[in-house]
């Protein structure tokens, strides 16, 4: 990602709504510009209908609407830019089309004159509604993340609209279509970075309203999704005449005579579902109950966290930040960051397959082994856990880093506002 389009995401990051991942579907003058603020506050409301007539669309129905809205903004920009008797005009046509797809026809930046690809909530409402929980299931990091990149895809749409040459229309038009493309993600990354597809594709955003929910614990027994903790494993189906679509599931097998589809994120539910029902048979009820899931074992040295904040520093900080607040992506240490893994019940274990397997985003699993070690510690370090003796394994066995991520009763550093240690 270019140094512009990180500017202009961190700007929008500065803008939205809050700050802090089965089977997606295979989209005359120019206007004033209206700020991202606008854009972003106007969105909110609960106006739109669903397809099915309910006045609060489900969970499922608002997700595949923003995935169709982003596809479609997509789609207009490079229709324009691939045509071949493409002119002025169809460019700020295309520009206004997406722009619409994106913010929805109740907010100000709507031009209604031009062709309107998406619905009328738009992908900004569609994803502000998803984000109004109380709660923190699964899908939220992923969907702070197609905010934002939204919010900044509409800018550069609308600094497009403003441009004075073709250069610079297709220049603001490119670094619109890498935030969207960055927005629309992929159904083989999850959490944080995934995006609307990968949101999808491994969380319960994928599961129909009226399709059969199992435990995604067990293994499958009948048709239906497997789902725990909000997290999507497996889908179960039986073969048929009609054929079954497999893209954008990570494995496909045939068990107990269904076609077993099994997600990305369906190694880490089950390495999930293992420690946590040890921990329960084990010791941990207590800590469980008492939701004070923080490991107080050493995990990693000072020297090692050291090398793993120049390790940050030169493959991380661009999208989460320099203080790893969160620029592009969402925050990765502080009291915020510690909520939410502590709601969802993220282990050590679960944040270095994460890390190891889907980072960075524009280039995963490129470092080595012991950089990822590294980065982990510079990790733990920032978030208060204490440095030991024995260095963050760069090839963890069974059993390490069960326990669950939380604020440290007994910080070892000092925590800034953001409850964030800084490491030397």
């Amino acid at each position: 990602m270019s140094a512009r389009i990180l500017t202009r995401v961190g700007v929008a990051a500065l803008v939205a709504v809050g700050a802090s991942t089965l089977g997606a579907p295979a989209v005359g003058a120019p206007a004033a510009k209206v700020s991202a603020a606008k854009v972003s506050a106007a969105s909110v409301s609960r106006t739109g209908i669903s397809r099915t007539g309910v006045s609060a669309p489900s969970e499922h129905d608002e997700a595949m609407a923003v995935l169709h809205d982003i596809r479609a903004a997509i789609a207009a920009v490079l229709v324009a830019e691939n045509g071949t008797s493409s002119g002025p005009a169809d460019y700020i046509t295309a520009a206004h089309s997406a722009v619409d797809a994106l913010v929805g026809r109740n907010d100000p930046a709507f031009d209604a004159r031009s062709p309107d690809p998406g619905d009328a909530r738009g992908a900004l409402g569609q994803v502000n509604d998803l984000l109004d929980h109380e709660a923190t299931p699964p899908f939220v990091p992923a969907l702070h993340g197609v905010q934002i990149n939204l919010l900044a895809a509409v800018a550069s749409l609308q600094d497009a609209l403003k441009a004075r040459s073709l250069d610079g229309f297709q220049e603001n038009a490119s670094d619109a279509l890498e935030n969207l493309e960055i927005a629309e993600g992929r159904s083989s990354q999850y959490d944080v970075l995934g995006g609307i597809a990968g949101a999808i594709a491994n969380t319960r955003l994928g599961v129909p309203d009226d399709a059969r929910i199992a435990d995604g614990c067990a293994a499958p027994h009948r048709p239906g999704f497997g789902v725990s903790h909000g997290w999507l494993a497996w889908r179960a189906v039986k073969p048929g005449p009609t054929p079954v679509a497999t893209g954008g599931y990570a494995s496909v097998k045939m068990e107990n005579d269904m076609m077993i589809l099994y997600t990305t994120a369906a190694p880490m539910v089950q390495q999930h579902c293992t420690r946590h029902a040890d921990a329960k048979a084990a010791a941990a009820p207590a800590l469980i109950k008492a939701a004070v899931p923080a490991a107080t074992t050493p995990l990693y040295t000072t020297a090692q966290a050291a090398r793993g904040k120049a390790v940050y520093a030169a493959n991380c900080a661009s999208c989460h930040g320099t203080n790893l607040q969160g620029v592009a992506a969402p925050a990765i240490a502080g009291s915020a960051f510690l909520k939410t893994a502590t709601t969802n019940k993220y282990t050590v274990s679960i944040l270095d397959t994460i890390v190891t397997q889907n980072m960075p985003f524009n280039n995963p699993a490129s470092l080595k082994p012991g950089q990822y070690a590294d980065v982990m510690a510079y990790l733990l370090a920032s978030n208060c856990y204490p440095a030991g003796k024995m260095a963050f394994p760069s090839d963890p066995k069974p059993g390490f880093g069960t326990a669950i991520v939380g604020v440290q009763a007994h910080p070892a550093g000092t925590p800034d506002a953001k409850g964030v240690c800084p490491v030397k």
